[in-house]
C-alpha cells in the first residue's frame, strides 16, 4: 500500500482558525487593556463549581455516621434511647445485646432449659424486685438477680439490671464457732475447703444505716440449728451494682441485725452477727464504711476486732488478752486503768480505742449480768461466776458442803475448756490460789484424780487445800458397774494398820484385829472380770467406796475349805481401801482375832466376797441309760486316762465303766453358752482319792463327751459356775489367785 504523503484537508482548517483565534485574543488584549484587571478575569470550568448537591453530600457525612451509631446503640440496647422507646424503661441497665426485657414466662422459659427456676422475689420501694434463681432438683440458690419493673406496649416485663452467682458456703466456717470448745478432733470431712454448704433463702436486712441509699440483704442456710450466709448490697445509684460482701454463722440460728451496737456513737447503727453458745457471749460487730479505690467508691463492712493497736501501755495490752479469752469483765476493768490515765492528761481514746472499749463493754455487760441472775442452777452459777471474772464466788459455790457436788461436776464435764482457757491466762497474770483450784479441777475432770494431785502440787498449792474438794467433786461417770468382787485374804494384825490406805481407819474394838483383802475378781454387771481394773486407778475414795457398794454394805463374807471338801465361813467389815496406779485393788478390813489362825489352815486359799452370799447355780443330773453309747464310751476312757496320769487304776477299763455307770453322778450345765448341754462330774475324796488337796474333782464334757476341763493335774482348781446370766464363767484358783476363767 502505498504511504500517504499527507492528511486531506479539511473544509475549514485547523490552521486558519487557531490562527484567527490568536489574532483576535491578542487584539483584544491591545485594545482593551486597562480592563483586564477588573472585568476580563478568566473564565472558570463549571466542574470546579461549590453547588448545593455538594453542600448536601458534605452535611449527609457526619448526619448518617450518626444514625448509624444511633442504629448500632439502638440495637445494643433499644431502651437507652427514651425518644425512641414506647417504656419507662430506667436510665440504666446491664450493656447486653440480649438483655431486652422480658415477661415472667419467658425468664422462667430460659431458666427451665438449664434447669433452673426463678424463687422468691421481693419488691423494692425504688422500683426494683429481688429474685432468687434456683436449681429445680434442690431449690439450692444458684443467683440472684436485680430486675427492673418495665410496661412494654402494655405488657408487664422485667429488665434485668443487676445479677450474681451464689456457690454456698465452706462448711468448716460455718461449724467453726463450735470447734472453739471441742473436745475431740475435727473429723475429716469438716476441714476447710472440703464441702460447701447450700443457700436456700433470702432475707432483707431492715433497718440499716441511713447513710447509705442501697438496699441491704443477705442469702441464707441452716444446718443443726446453725444459721449462716452472706452479705450483699444493692447500689441504685447512676452506677447501680451488687456488691458481694462478707460471709456470717451463727450457732443460734439468728440472722445478722442492724443495730446501735458501740454506745459511744448513738447515733449510728453497726450490724451484728450472734455467735454466742450457752453462756459465752459473742457479737461479731461490723461498721458499714465507704471506701475509695482506683477513684471508685465502693462499700464494705469493717469488723471491729481485738487486734493490737501499736504504742499503747500495758494495761490495754493485758485487757485486749483477757477479751480474747472471754473474761470481759477483767478486760473492762484492765481498759479503764488506762482511760483513767488518759483522762487525766486531758487526752480521749482514739476512734480505733474506742470502738474497742466499747465492744468489750458491750460484752461485760452481758457476763455481769448473767452472774448476777438468782434463777440460775448451782452448775451454772459457777460457770458464769467463772466466765465473769469471780473466781472466789465461784469457789464458794462449789465448796458448799450443802449440795453434793453432783451439779459441780456436771458443769465441769461440759464446760471444762471454756474454763481451762480462762485458767492459763490468768496464771499469766496472778497466782491466785482460787484460779488454781478451778484449774485442778479441770484437770480432775479431764485425766482424773493423780493428775489433778500432781498438777496442783506443781502450782504450789497445799493439799490440805484441795483434797477434799478434789475428793468430793470426783464425780465423773464410771462405766464399771460392780456388783460383787471376790478375792483373798491375809492377816495383817492389832496395831497400826498402815498410813497407805485412802481413808482414815478408826481404832479397832476389842478382840478384833486388821485384815487386807486382794480383790481377784469383779463382777461388772452380768460379766465377771479378773483384776486388776484400770477405770479404777484415778478416782477418789469417796465415789470409789460409794460405786464398789461399800457405802450401803461394808460386810465381807469369807469362806474357808478343809482337805475333805467342807467349808466353814466368817465374816469382815470393810473400814478403807487402796488402789495402785494399774488398777490393782485391796480393802482394809476388821473382824475376830480368832479367825487369823484358821486362814493358813485352809487347803485353799480362803475366799472372800462382798454383795452378799455366793451362790453358784445348780446343775441338773443326767440318767447315763439317756445318752448314747458312743458319749459313754468317750466320758468312760477320758476319765480313766485322766486318773491313769496321777496314779495307778485297780480296774479295768470295762469294770471301771461299770462302777462310774453305777456310782457317779454326771450333772448337766451350760458352760460355753452355745446351748447344748455340757457334763460335769464333782468326785469327792470317797470316790476318788488323790490325797490332800482341794475336793471335789471336776472334770468336764462337752455334749459328744470330749474333754474341756480336768483340774486333776492341780494346775487350774475348779471352784464352781459364776453366778450370772452370761454362760460359761467358770470360778478358778491358780496360782493362789482367783480368776475367771472361760470355756469361749
Amino acid at each position: 500500500m502505498p504511504r500517504m504523503e499527507s492528511l486531506p484537508e479539511s473544509s475549514q482548517p485547523h490552521g486558519d482558525l487557531v490562527k484567527k483565534d490568536r489574532e483576535s485574543q491578542i487584539g483584544d488584549l491591545v485594545n482593551h487593556q486597562p480592563e483586564l484587571a477588573v472585568s476580563d478575569l478568566p473564565e472558570i470550568d463549571p466542574r470546579d463549581r461549590f453547588t448545593w448537591s455538594n453542600f448536601f453530600v458534605v452535611v449527609s457525612i457526619p448526619l448518617v455516621g450518626g444514625l448509624v451509631g444511633l442504629g448500632l446503640i439502638y440495637l445494643a440496647n433499644p431502651l437507652a434511647i427514651s425518644w425512641l422507646s414506647s417504656s419507662d424503661a430506667p436510665a440504666f441497665y446491664s450493656n447486653s445485646l440480649w438483655n431486652i426485657p422480658k415477661s415472667i414466662p419467658q425468664i422462667q422459659a430460659e431458666l427451665g432449659r438449664s434447669y433452673l427456676k426463678l424463687g422468691e422475689s421481693y419488691n423494692l420501694k425504688t422500683g426494683e424486685t429481688i429474685y432468687t434463681v434456683l436449681e429445680t432438683e434442690t431449690q439450692n440458690i444458684r443467683e440472684i438477680r436485680f430486675y427492673q419493673t418495665i410496661w412494654d406496649r402494655g405488657v408487664e416485663k422485667y429488665l434485668l439490671v443487676s445479677t450474681t452467682t451464689v456457690a454456698g458456703i465452706d462448711e468448716y466456717f460455718v461449724r467453726s464457732p463450735k470447734f472453739k470448745y471441742a473436745t475431740e478432733a475435727i473429723p475429716d470431712r469438716l476441714r476447710p475447703d472440703r464441702n460447701r454448704l447450700p443457700l436456700k433463702k433470702l432475707s432483707l436486712l431492715n433497718n440499716p444505716p441511713s447513710q447509705f441509699n442501697g438496699i441491704w440483704f443477705s442469702t441464707t442456710g441452716n444446718i443443726g440449728g446453725i444459721a449462716y450466709g452472706q452479705i450483699y448490697y444493692f447500689s441504685n445509684d447512676k452506677r447501680s451494682q451488687l456488691v458481694e460482701l462478707d460471709v456470717w454463722t451463727s450457732p443460734v440460728g439468728e440472722l445478722p441485725i442492724w443495730r446501735n451496737a458501740l454506745p459511744s456513737n448513738s447515733n449510728s447503727v453497726q450490724l451484728v452477727v450472734n455467735q454466742t453458745q450457752a453462756y459465752e457471749p459473742s457479737l461479731l460487730i461490723f461498721q458499714p464504711e465507704e471506701v475509695i479505690v482506683r477513684s471508685i467508691r465502693k462499700v464494705q463492712l469493717r469488723q471491729v476486732t481485738l487486734n493490737e493497736a501499736k504504742g499503747q501501755p500495758k494495761a490495754y495490752q493485758d485487757a485486749l488478752v483477757m477479751a480474747s479469752v472471754g473474761l470481759w469483765s477483767p478486760a473492762l476493768g484492765k481498759f479503764n486503768l488506762m482511760v483513767d490515765d488518759l483522762r487525766s492528761q486531758g487526752k480521749q481514746l482514739s476512734p480505733f480505742l474506742q470502738e474497742q472499749y466499747d465492744l468489750i463493754a458491750l460484752h461485760a455487760k452481758i457476763t455481769s449480768d448473767q452472774a448476777q441472775n438468782p434463777n440460775s442452777s448451782l452448775g451454772e452459777k459457777a460457770l458464769v461466776n467463772i466466765i465473769d471474772g469471780r473466781w472466789s464466788e465461784a469457789l464458794e459455790i462449789a465448796n458448799d458442803t450443802a449440795y453434793k457436788g453432783d451439779k459441780i461436776a456436771e458443769m465441769l464435764a461440759k464446760y471444762h475448756p471454756h474454763i481451762w482457757q480462762r485458767v492459763m491466762t490468768m496464771l499469766t497474770f496472778t497466782g491466785a490460789k482460787e484460779i488454781k483450784l478451778w484449774g485442778g479441777l479441770v484437770v480432775l475432770q479431764r485425766n482424773g484424780l493423780r493428775r489433778a494431785e500432781h498438777w496442783l502440787r506443781e502450782q504450789k498449792v497445799d493439799p490440805k487445800e484441795s483434797n477434799q474438794l478434789l475428793q468430793r467433786l470426783d464425780l465423773a461417770p464410771v462405766t464399771l458397774d460392780p456388783r460383787q468382787l471376790i478375792g483373798t485374804v491375809a492377816y495383817i494384825g492389832k496395831g497400826d494398820a498402815g498410813s497407805e490406805w485412802f481413808l482414815p481407819p478408826p481404832k479397832l474394838e476389842s478382840g478384833q484385829g486388821w485384815y487386807e483383802v486382794n480383790i481377784n475378781l469383779m463382777k461388772d454387771g452380768d460379766k465377771w472380770s479378773n483384776a486388776p481394773f484400770s477405770e479404777l486407778s484415778d478416782r477418789s475414795s469417796i465415789l470409789l467406796w460409794r460405786i464398789l457398794g461399800l457405802s450401803i454394805n461394808s460386810s465381807l463374807g469369807v469362806v474357808l475349805y478343809d482337805p475333805n471338801g467342807k467349808s466353814q465361813t466368817a465374816t469382815l467389815t470393810a473400814h478403807s481401801l487402796w488402789v495402785s496406779d494399774n488398777g490393782s485393788l485391796r480393802i482394809l478390813a476388821s473382824g475376830e482375832v480368832a479367825l487369823a489362825p484358821l486362814l493358813n489352815k485352809s487347803i485353799l486359799q480362803p475366799l472372800v466376797t462382798s454383795g452378799g452370799g455366793f451362790n453358784p447355780p445348780n446343775g441338773s443330773p443326767v440318767e447315763w441309760q439317756s445318752l448314747s453309747s458312743t458319749t459313754i464310751e468317750r466320758i468312760v476312757r477320758t476319765m480313766y486316762r485322766e486318773l491313769q496320769r496321777n496314779g495307778e487304776v485297780s480296774l479295768s477299763i470295762e469294770d471301771f465303766g461299770v462302777l462310774v455307770q453305777q456310782q457317779w453322778t454326771l450333772t448337766s450345765v451350760s458352760l460355753d453358752g452355745t446351748g447344748k448341754p455340757e457334763y460335769l462330774l464333782l468326785l469327792d475324796r470317797e470316790k476318788v482319792d488323790l490325797g490332800d488337796r482341794h475336793y471335789p474333782l471336776a472334770i468336764a464334757f462337752s455334749s459328744d463327751g470330749s474333754l474341756i476341763f480336768s483340774d486333776m493335774s492341780g494346775g487350774r482348781i475348779w471352784i464352781d459356775v459364776l453366778p450370772s446370766s452370761i454362760d460359761g464363767q467358770i470360778l478358778t484358783l491358780r496360782n493362789g489367785r482367783y480368776e475367771v476363767w472361760n470355756f469361749r
